[in-house]
């Protein structure tokens, strides 16, 4: 904790979006008190497994920013309901959105629908199963993401590709 405070001090000018997971996930108290030190936005959530543990983070104005992970955090219902929590804290949302397309397709659908979602975490690069799994990337206007509008998540998965990489 002592290295993320004197971290938050030597970037203070820089005008940093956010300081994701100051420092240890179980230590919530901890993030808590780094917050406390810094106007510099704190996210986590990103290994948060229950809409309790997010409750218990806005309870202790520990974050700036919940990043709930729908693949860890029981899906698109709790992933929802920690957006509610959100909302209603006062809390932005930022999903954590590293993942094949059907992850990333519903924190989308998740962000459409929330007045807390401020911020989507898009990699243009390193992540190859985002942008092969499905059949059409997603597309990027003016700095946003389109959301998807297909039924269901919104994305057809390219079965050629699943093919391709399953055995049989």
């Amino acid at each position: 904790m002592p290295e993320a405070k004197r971290f938050t001090r030597q970037v203070a000018d820089c005008r940093l979006a956010w300081f994701e997971e100051p420092v240890n996930a179980d230590n919530k108290q901890g993030c808590a008190e780094v917050r406390a030190t810094t106007d510099i936005p704190i996210s986590a959530g990103e290994s948060e497994f229950t809409r309790f543990a997010f409750r218990y983070l806005a309870l202790l104005n520990a974050v700036d920013i919940f990043q709930p992970n729908p693949a860890i955090c029981g899906g698109i219902t709790n992933c929802m309901r920690i957006a509610a929590l959100a909302d209603v804290y006062q809390i932005r949302l930022a999903p954590h959105l590293w993942g094949g397309p059907l992850h990333f397709s519903a924190c989308l659908q998740i962000c459409a629908v929330s007045p807390a979602a401020t911020f989507i975490e898009y990699s243009l690069g390193a992540n190859q199963l985002l942008h092969k799994v499905a059949e059409k990337n997603f597309t990027v206007e003016n700095g946003e993401l389109v959301i998807p509008s297909l039924p269901g998540l919104g994305i057809m998965i390219d079965q050629g590709f699943v093919e391709k990489y399953t055995r049989q």
